[in-house]
Formats: structure tokens, C-alpha cells, sequence
């Protein structure tokens, strides 16, 4: 028995409030094995995996450098672990950033991104309010971003926690957001190249900021969500936040997860993974869906028949501006992990499985160029998928449709 098997078997039963510690629910494939693997024509499997810490943490938050040649994976501890990625998928422990020394009760990791092109800056933001700027050629943390409140500056009082954290296109800008606090919710913005505060958004939101996300060309274009359920699109180069909001989509539901892609016609679409596990997703500028599809509905693409056991993870760009999404289950201890095509307002056809899935998965990255996928979960495992059979998965999926239009819902 080789130690990851042992790390394993000793994570089965290890007592630890997670989701893997539920009572499974009764749960199967709605097809048998030969019907699975013809509607599943990619199989992917493990080409590398690491245990991230001994300590049983999670993988909260990954991150890929532009050539998707280094991976950081952030944990619930708040350290974070570094990896080169080779090319052939293989996993090599670059270094590890040590948990901060004294956090705040409960913080935990909120995200991770590298500052710029290169693969040297790496931003870590925490629940207990901070985002760190490290370079990791040398050692300890080169900036700090922390919001003071200050009322002679017309400054409000914000809370000192963060949820979630992004830094713009040309690396310039990082915007945090809040949970609600004394009633307000906020967006932070800092300069990242005079490390100081910029000031911040306070009412485009009414509950707290679960999501925020730069454009990945445009550097003053972002939208953000929240439990409040609005997705709010802003041009931050506006002198304030009523110029700078452009539009405010309602999604009726809890904003947990956007992402930006760009449909056929090069126009920009914004996807939403709600707290229920739904999917939608809308035209950026008129507000207009494109898609929507339930919890049920996707349940049923990736052809399982409980959709309680459901966990909607993530929504990737394929090459030809395809978007995939990657589902999961809480079922044994996540061993399914599949992904499905969006290909139409009304239909999703199944792409690939993730064969021999060890843990429940919470966070993930594509390499549309190599289609290599990333992945990192509750059992704190980094888990690298490859293609087992030749298949190009760009060319298997259709196109993102954005001609078909829906009447747009007052945010209010």
C-alpha cells in the first residue's frame, strides 16, 4: 500500500465536518455501463495527483499563471502550495507558503491569483480581510491590502472580513468583496502598484458578495454577485459607482460562482452557478439569458438520478467558445465527476468522465490547449486529468447560442 493509498483509507475515517461525512444518499447511473461510455466519449483519467497537507485540509481556491505552467492551490488552513506544471501533466511541488501566523478565528483562503503574466506574483486573499502580494523568488510577503476605514475621508466603516477577491486585466486594480455589514455591503479597490486603498462601491449590493470577476482583456470591465441573487456589470473607469454601473441582472436565485466567456459572435456572456446548483447565464450587455438549466437538468445530463447528491462546480471556456460545465456528486465520497456541453438555450449533451475520482471536488482549471483539467476538493488533493482516448473536446461541443432572447427581470 503506497502512502497516498494510506492517506486515503485514513481519510475515510477521519472525523472532520465536511461534506464527505453525510450519510450518502441512495444514488446510480440512469444508464448502463456501454450506454454511459457512448454518451461519454472522452474518458479522462489521473495523470498526477498530491496530497496538498497531512492535516486533512481542503483546497479552497486554484490558480493557473497565463501559460498554465504553475498551479497555486490555496487551503482552508490559509497556506498555500505551489506546483510546476509539466508538460505532459505531471505535478512538481515548487515551494509552500506557510500558514499566516496568527489569522482570525476560522479564516480561511478566499482565493488565489497571479499578479500579472509571468509566474512569479502571486495574491492570496484570507476571510480575516487581507489580500498578500508574495513574489515567490524570494521570501515573505512583498504588499499587503487591507481596507481602514476612515470617516473624515468619507470612508465608511466595512467589516473586517473579506469573501471573495480579483485583480483586473493589466494588473493594476484589486477589488474585494464584503459581506453585509451594519446594513451595507461593500467593493473594495485597491492600487496594487502604490499599495493603497482607492475607496469603494456601497450600494449596488443588499446582501453579501459571494463572486467578483475582471474581464479578461478589458481591465475596467467587472461584474460581481451576491446571496442577494443581482449580478451588477461595472466600468470602473467611471468617476462613481451610479456612472460605473451599467446594467443589473436578477437572477431570482443566490449568486455563488460567475465567469466571463464570449460567444460566437465575440460578444461577452457572463455564467452563473448559483447556491442550489443551477446554471445561467446572460448576454453582459442587454442582460438578456442565454441559457438556463436547473439543478434536475443537469443531474440528468450527467445521467445520475438523485439530484440531491448534486454539486455543480465550475464552468469552463472550451477553444472554439464552447462552455463545458464540470459536475460532481457527494456519492461515495465523490467518485463521480463528469462533465456536460451547454450547446443551447434548452439542451446539454454529455462530454466527459472523470474516471477514478478520490474526493469531492470544490474548485477547478482548464487548459483549453492541452484540455487538461485541474482539480482540488475536500479530501485536499490536486488531482491533474488527461484524456485517456484521442478526441478533440473543443470540436465535440456546439456553440454557446446567444440569439435566442428572454424578457429581461426588473432586478427589484
Amino acid at each position: 500500500m503506497t502512502d497516498f493509498d494510506k492517506y486515503l483509507e485514513e481519510a475515510i475515517t477521519t472525523d472532520l465536518p465536511s461534506s464527505e461525512d453525510e450519510a450518502d444518499i441512495e444514488d446510480e447511473d440512469t444508464c448502463g455501463i456501454q450506454e454511459l461510455a457512448a454518451n461519454f466519449r472522452l474518458q479522462y483519467m489521473t495523470q498526477d495527483e498530491s496530497v496538498v497537507s497531512l492535516k486533512r485540509d481542503y483546497v479552497l481556491s486554484l490558480c493557473a499563471d497565463q501559460r498554465f505552467t504553475r498551479i497555486a492551490a490555496g487551503l482552508s488552513s490559509t497556506a498555500i502550495q505551489i506546483y510546476d506544471l509539466q508538460e505532459g501533466g505531471g505535478l512538481k511541488t515548487l515551494q509552500e507558503i506557510p500558514p499566516k501566523e496568527k489569522p482570525e478565528t476560522g479564516a480561511v483562503t478566499c482565493g488565489v491569483q497571479f499578479l500579472d503574466e509571468g509566474s512569479d506574483n502571486l495574491l492570496v486573499g484570507t476571510t480575516d480581510g487581507v489580500v498578500r502580494l508574495f513574489d515567490l523568488r524570494t521570501t515573505g510577503e512583498q504588499a499587503r491590502f487591507e481596507y481602514k476605514s476612515d470617516p473624515a475621508a468619507q470612508m465608511p466603516q466595512v467589516p473586517k472580513s473579506l469573501t471573495c477577491f480579483e485583480r483586473n486585466a493589466n494588473g493594476r486594480v484589486i477589488c474585494c468583496g464584503t459581506e453585509q455589514y451594519l446594513g451595507i455591503v461593500h467593493l473594495l479597490f485597491f492600487d496594487v502598484r502604490e499599495s493603497k486603498q482607492l475607496g469603494g462601491y456601497h450600494e449596488s449590493h443588499e446582501d453579501d458578495v459571494t463572486s467578483v470577476r475582471f474581464h479578461d482583456r478589458n481591465p475596467d470591465l467587472l461584474c460581481t454577485g451576491g446571496t442577494d441573487g443581482l449580478i451588477n456589470v461595472f466600468d470602473i473607469k467611471q468617476p462613481d459607482e451610479d456612472e460605473a454601473l451599467q446594467s443589473t441582472i436578477n437572477t431570482e436565485s443566490s449568486v455563488h460562482r460567475l465567469n466571463w466567456h464570449r460567444n460566437v459572435y465575440d460578444k461577452d456572456i457572463i455564467s452563473c452557478i448559483t447556491h442550489t446548483n443551477d446554471f445561467k447565464s446572460y448576454e453582459c450587455e442587454e442582460g438578456d439569458e442565454v441559457a438556463s438549466f436547473e439543478r434536475s437538468d443537469v443531474t440528468a445530463a450527467i445521467r445520475r438520478k438523485n439530484a440531491g447528491n448534486f454539486n455543480l462546480i465550475n464552468a469552463h471556456n472550451l477553444e472554439d467558445n464552447g462552455v463545458f460545465l464540470l459536475a460532481g456528486t457527494n456519492f461515495n465520497r465523490g467518485e463521480i465527476l463528469r462533465s456536460v456541453s451547454v450547446t443551447s438555450k434548452e439542451k446539454l449533451d454529455p462530454l466527459a468522465n472523470f474516471l477514478g475520482n478520490k474526493q469531492i471536488v470544490r474548485e477547478s482549471l482548464f487548459d483549453a490547449k492541452r484540455q487538461l483539467l485541474v482539480t482540488g476538493g475536500e479530501s485536499g488533493i490536486v488531482s491533474v486529468w488527461t484524456q485517456d482516448a484521442t478526441g478533440n473536446v473543443g470540436n465535440s461541443s456546439g456553440k454557446l447560442k446567444t440569439k435566442i432572447k428572454s424578457h429581461k427581470k426588473t432586478p427589484y
